[in-house]
């Protein structure tokens, strides 16, 4: 099996150590050495997109910035490749829209989903009985990729598709995932910090979903510790999880109990995002994100935007 991954910035080469970890898979990259890790990986690397076309590639990662996710998946879904593309699956919902036609040959990489937390509440808990999920997500930008200027990163500017409320748009995705689309969405994107960037820094929102829950999500690129942590009820009590135990604490009682104890969980859940790929390359089953899937959390995320902004500049971002 060949996979070709396009960009290697630090997704494009966590995914490159995770398949070469795996083995049984030929990798090469198609880079541009623009970015901020321009040095050489060991592995084949083109800088020509027909040289990347020839290498016949079975399945493709785009890990660029995400304003040029489309254009780079094309050719290769074209050429019949199956194609992951990073979160999110474009800039806007239209744009996303011209890989339309290539649906079943898309996933979209939510690696949140191969979370052992996301994996209990799909296969133990009635969700319909679920009637509110929060998520609370935040870490400071400057030290995301502290080898880099955080002000030319994809991340922090509006051309390359950045901002808060798409960069840190896992937890949408989980809220459908696990609940169904919402039926209505209120919310808000703001530039709050002294964080030099033309983007949303801040962003919170309200789903109702088709259950009656409540989704809400609070998300920040301020804080000083980084936060990543959950909370959901339902007729039996309080589940709450971070990066270290699930936990749930029943109706009558103070004393939680640990459902689920993590370690290094968020780097299991990559190993278990790529063998899926594999899987959907091989078979066509597959957990990820779906085409369906990503749109529908671009439309969360518009409809947040155009709350915020109005018409005239969401749809000039």
């Amino acid at each position: 099996m060949k996979i070709l991954i396009i960009g290697l910035g630090s997704i494009g080469r966590r995914h490159l150590k995770v398949l070469q970890d795996l083995g049984g898979v030929e990798v090469a990259a198609l880079r541009t050495k623009k970015g901020t890790l321009r040095d050489e990986t060991g592995i084949e690397e083109f800088d020509r997109l027909e040289a990347a076309l020839e290498f016949r590639p079975d399945g493709v990662i785009v890990a660029n910035p995400t304003s040029l996710h489309v254009e780079s998946a094309k050719p290769f879904l074209n050429a019949g490749s199956k194609v992951l593309i990073e979160k999110p699956i474009a800039h806007s919902r239209e744009k996303a829209m011209e890989l339309a036609e290539f649906a079943n040959r898309i996933r979209v990489a939510y690696c949140m989903r191969f979370l052992p937390v996301s994996e209990y509440f799909r296969n133990e808990l009635d969700l319909e009985k679920v009637y509110k999920l929060s998520f609370k997500r935040s870490f400071y930008l400057p030290k995301w990729h502290p080898y880099a200027d955080y002000r030319q990163e994809y991340t922090a500017r509006k051309e390359l598709g950045g901002g808060v409320i798409r960069t840190l748009s896992h937890e949408i995705d989980l809220a459908c995932h696990w609940l169904g689309i919402p039926e209505k969405v209120t919310g808000v994107v703001d530039h709050l910090s002294h964080l030099e960037l033309d983007v949303d820094d801040f962003a919170l929102l309200s789903m109702k979903m088709k259950n009656g829950a409540r989704a809400n999500l609070e998300m920040d690129y301020f804080a000083p510790v980084n936060v990543n942590e959950g909370e959901l009820f339902d007729d039996l009590g309080k589940y709450f999880w971070n990066g270290e135990a699930l936990l749930f604490t029943p109706y009558g009682s103070a004393t939680p109990q640990t459902l689920l104890k993590f370690e290094d969980v968020y780097t299991e859940m990559y190993y278990d995002q790529m063998k899926d790929f594999i899987r959907f390359i091989e078979s066509g089953t597959s957990v990820n994100c779906t085409f369906e899937e990503a749109l529908a959390v671009s439309q969360v995320i518009e409809e947040v935007e155009r709350q915020s902004y109005g018409e005239q500049k969401q749809n000039s971002k």
